[in-house]
């Protein structure tokens, strides 16, 4: 019903912060914060099932355990996602790169029955472009936002499940998440990152359908060096991580009062980072938020998928500064820690 839309898209605007008094859609909104080819594996055809195991946990350590067959190619550019259009259920592997020039993320959601791209192109993009234009010209605040997209978007557009994918990642770099698809359907990858002037990705092309089959078999995630947990409590994860070809284990605990489950990044940080730049460019809802170019170097993570599910992501780290970071409410849901070999180091972690 209308009704229940109404409710979820405010709680969503809630968890966001857009229903706090007063407008701030002014200029101070306007910060800026700001493929490699995949014809190995074709992004038309379909990724083989792997081996037949159902665990949850491997035998090996970090990318060794998982199973070459259940890795996705994924490449993004201006302003295309490069995958294949139909995978199997099953723990999955996007192999990310960004071979653009913008900071980029590939999320996967599975749309309501009966759905496709070209529904969410005709009756859902339409309504977050008219959205920015009002927000950017002046003629919509923030409080108009919620009674808006309850008036523009339909339903069923509300109804995705969201079961990850590969988070923010900055130019030229790579990175692996794996995470659970668990349902066959009809799923779209997407990338709501902002272009310098404002235009959404997904709006210049970046929404790719991807129909999801059966599998008999479930396959496994890699076996994590780290335990890092997302909750209504903040973002647990250790404080010193040793620099090395890591695996993070992500897992969210609960869902958040939003229609849009948690997602966690990671960003290289140093002594120059503003910490309150980079919390408001995480708002999609500032006119600058999300907005390329990004305030910091992203390393990839794992993107909005419900409670309680986990996924994992595997990255190179050097010795410095890191900080989780959250889409959903960023001013809370951030933790940083140090990378770094245990000598010379004071303090523990």
């Amino acid at each position: 019903s209308r009704r229940a839309a109404a409710a979820a898209l405010f709680s969503v605007l809630m968890a966001l912060g857009l229903a706090a008094c007063g407008d701030t859609t002014g200029e101070a909104e306007e910060r800026t914060a700001e493929p490699v080819s995949a014809d190995a594996d074709s992004p038309s055809s379909a990724v083989p099932t792997g081996p037949d195991a159902s665990g949850d946990s491997a035998g090996g350590s970090g990318d060794d355990a998982v199973a070459q067959d259940r890795v996705v190619p994924v490449v993004t550019t201006e302003y295309a996602i490069e995958m294949p259009d139909r995978l199997e259920t099953g723990w999955t592997t996007f192999d990310f790169h960004n071979a653009g020039d913008q900071v980029h993320f590939v999320i996967l959601y599975r749309l309501a029955e009966g759905h496709d791209i070209e529904d969410q192109r005709e009756h859902v993009v339409p309504a977050f472009d008219a959205l920015m234009e009002g927000l950017r010209s002046g003629e919509m605040t923030k409080a108009d936002i919620g009674p808006f997209l309850v008036e523009e978007i339909p339903e069923w557009g509300l109804q995705m499940t969201y079961v990850g994918g590969a988070g923010l990642l900055s130019p030229g770099r790579s990175t692996r998440s794996t995470f659970l698809v668990d349902e066959p359907g009809t799923y779209l990858a997407e990338c709501y990152v902002k272009a310098p002037d404002g235009t959404w990705h997904t709006s210049m092309g970046m929404l790719h359908e991807v129909e999801v089959v059966a599998s008999e078999s479930r396959g496994s995630p890699p076996e994590a060096d780290h335990d890092v947990r997302v909750g209504s409590d903040g973002v647990e994860a250790p404080e010193r991580v040793e620099p090395g070809r890591t695996t993070f284990r992500v897992t969210m605990l609960e869902d958040p009062q939003s229609f849009m489950p948690y997602d966690l990044n990671l960003a290289r940080i140093d002594d120059e980072t503003d910490l309150d730049e980079l919390v408001f460019w995480m708002d999609w809802s500032n006119v600058g938020g999300l907005r390329a170019p990004a305030p910091v170097e992203f390393l990839g993570g794992v993107e909005h998928m419900n409670a309680v599910s986990h996924g994992t992501m595997t990255v190179d780290l050097e010795p410095g500064r890191y900080l989780w970071i959250s889409e959903i409410d960023a001013a809370r849901m951030h933790k940083a820690f140090e990378v770094g070999t245990a000598a010379g180091q004071e303090g523990g972690g």
